[in-house]
């Protein structure tokens, strides 16, 4: 057998591994999913959220220096639009080609 056989074989067993994995995954959440009512857990997980948005608005709302920093980064975007466009649209431009798959 030569190496590039030898390096196909153990990639081929490398991905036949990771599929039986991902299928096992799969059937456990799969197992998981089926004792439980999905509306109720939906109605506990769109509860949790709301109570942590609330409570995450509430902190920054009545933080002084979180309220400065927003007061300073409004009137500096009033002082300089197209650099803030700019520097918002290089932001996103990163992040997209960091985030890409």
């Amino acid at each position: 057998m030569s190496n590039d056989d030898t390096d196909h074989t153990s990639s081929s067993e490398a991905g036949s591994e990771a599929a039986k994995r991902a299928h096992q995954a799969f059937d456990a959440a799969r197992d998981f999913v089926a004792g439980t009512d999905l509306g109720e857990l939906r109605n506990k997980a769109a509860d949790a959220t709301a109570s942590l948005v609330r409570e995450g608005r509430d902190l920054l709302s009545n933080n002084a220096d979180l309220a400065k920093a927003r007061d300073e980064l409004r009137e500096s975007i009033r002082r300089n639009p197209l650099a803030a466009i700019g520097i918002a649209f290089t932001a996103g431009l990163l992040l997209a080609l960091l985030t890409r798959g």
